[in-house]
C-alpha cells in the first residue's frame, strides 16, 4: 500500500516522529542519570540502587532523647517516617560526626547516666522492693559511652570511630530475653562496613553498620533511600522477621493483600486522590526475594489537587516455620515530583518510573539461602 505524504498527513508524521524523539530523549536522559547501580543491604536482604542514593539516618539532636521516638530524616531533613532500625529494641545511628560532635554526644550520654543514676536512688528510697530502684551498669571495653540496666529498661550509647550508637531495650517480668547477654555482644560485636556494600558474613545490615548476630535473632530493619539525581524517587525496604498471630490478632491482616491495601488506604495518606492502576486484577501476583509477593501500583493526585504522582508496592507474607529464614518483606518505590521541581529537575515520567521501580524490586535478594517453605 503506498503512503501519500498529504499536509494533514505530514502534520501526522512531524507529531508522531517529535513524540518519538521526546520519547528517546527521555529514556537516554535517565539513562545517563543511571549509568551504574550499586548494591546495599538492609537486615538480611541485598538490594540494588542507582549509585547516586541518598540514606536516612538519625539526625543527632535525637539520638538520645529517649521519651520520644528516633527521627529519622536525609540531611536536608526531608522525614523518612517509614524507617525503623529495631532488633530486640530500638538502635539509633548518626551520620558520620566530627570530633565536636561526638565529644558532645559522649558529654550528653553521661548527664543521662547521672540522671537515671539519680531517679533509680529515688525509686529505692521511696520503696526498696521497686525494680525500678535497680540498676547495674555493663562493662565497655575499649569503648567511649554508657551502658546501663534500670528495671526492666537496658540502655546503651557509645560511639564507634565516627558515630553515635544508641540501643533502647524494655521488657517485662516474664521476659525470657537475655539483655545483659545481647548489649555485651552488640558493644564487642557491632562491626561499621561501608554504605553501599554487602557483607559476606552473616548478620543484620543497618546504615553503616553490621551487628554479627544469629539467624533466629528478631529484627525489623526498614532502609529509606532518596536519589540524588532525582529527589522525586524515594525508595524503602524493610525486612522484618515473620510472626504468626497473637491469641486476640486476626489472620487476615497478616495476609501480603491486607497490608498492601493498609498502606495505600491508611499508613501513607500524602494525597487528596488514589487510584490503582491495576483496574481488573486490583495486584499482581509476583516472585519477591524467593518467595510470593503482592504487587501494587497507583497514581496519586497530591494534596494541592494538581500534582500528579505515582507509587509502586511489593508486599510478602513471611512464613515464621520456614526452614530457612522467609521474613515479612516490603518495598515501596514513590515518587514526589515536588521534591525535583522545587530545584528546577524534571520529574521521573510514569513509564520511566515504573520501570525503575520494577527494576529495583527484581534486584532484592535474600543474602543467606533462598528462603523456602515447609
Amino acid at each position: 500500500m503506498n503512503f501519500k505524504l498529504t499536509h494533514n498527513n505530514r502534520k501526522r508524521f512531524s507529531c508522531i516522529g517529535m513524540l518519538l524523539l521526546l520519547s528517546v530523549a527521555t529514556v537516554k536522559t535517565l539513562a545517563s542519570d543511571f549509568p551504574e547501580w550499586q548494591q546495599d543491604c538492609v537486615g538480611r536482604m541485598a538490594i540494588s540502587l542507582p549509585n547516586d542514593a541518598e540514606i536516612a539516618v538519625v539526625q543527632t539532636r535525637s539520638m538520645l532523647d529517649i521519651s520520644n521516638e528516633s527521627r529519622i530524616s536525609f540531611q536536608d531533613g526531608l522525614p523518612a517516617s517509614y524507617s525503623n532500625f529495631l532488633i530486640r529494641g530500638e538502635m539509633r545511628i548518626s551520620a558520620p560526626l566530627n570530633a565536636r560532635e561526638l565529644a558532645t554526644f559522649l558529654t550528653e550520654a553521661n548527664k543521662l547516666r547521672e540522671k537515671i543514676l539519680k531517679a533509680a536512688q529515688k525509686d529505692k528510697e521511696q520503696d526498696p522492693s521497686d525494680q525500678e530502684g535497680n540498676v547495674s551498669e555493663y562493662p565497655l571495653g575499649d569503648r567511649q559511652g554508657i551502658a546501663l540496666h534500670r528495671g526492666y529498661t537496658s540502655l546503651v550509647a557509645f560511639t564507634l570511630k565516627n558515630h553515635a550508637i544508641t540501643w533502647l531495650s524494655v521488657s517485662n517480668a516474664n521476659s525470657k530475653f537475655d539483655a545483659p547477654r545481647f548489649v555485651a555482644s552488640l558493644i564487642s560485636d557491632l562491626q561499621l562496613r561501608p554504605n553501599f556494600s554487602v557483607p559476606v558474613s552473616s548478620g543484620i545490615c543497618l546504615p553503616h553498620l553490621l551487628l554479627p548476630v544469629s539467624q533466629s535473632q528478631t529484627r525489623r530493619i526498614g532502609t529509606t533511600y532518596r536519589l540524588k539525581s532525582h529527589p522525586d524517587i524515594t525508595i524503602f525496604l524493610e525486612d522484618h522477621t515473620a510472626r504468626k498471630p497473637g491469641k486476640y490478632e486476626r489472620p487476615e491482616v497478616f495476609t501480603a493483600i491486607y497490608k498492601s491495601n493498609y498502606f495505600w488506604t491508611q499508613r501513607y495518606q500524602d494525597y487528596d486522590s488514589i487510584e490503582n492502576l491495576l483496574k481488573f486484577r486490583r495486584h499482581n501476583n509476583i516472585p519477591f526475594a524467593g518467595q510470593r509477593a503482592v504487587e501494587s501500583k497507583v497514581r496519586m493526585i497530591r494534596t494541592d489537587k494538581i500534582t500528579e504522582d505515582f507509587g509502586y508496592l511489593v508486599v510478602t507474607q513471611g512464613n515464621p516455620d520456614a526452614k530457612v529464614d522467609a521474613p515479612d518483606l516490603m518495598l515501596y518505590v514513590i515518587r514526589d515530583a515536588r521534591q525535583a521541581i522545587k530545584r528546577g529537575i524534571k520529574p521521573v515520567p510514569k513509564k520511566e518510573f515504573f520501570k525503575l521501580a520494577r527494576q529495583i524490586a527484581d534486584s532484592v535478594k535474600h543474602r543467606g539461602a533462598t528462603p523456602s517453605e515447609k
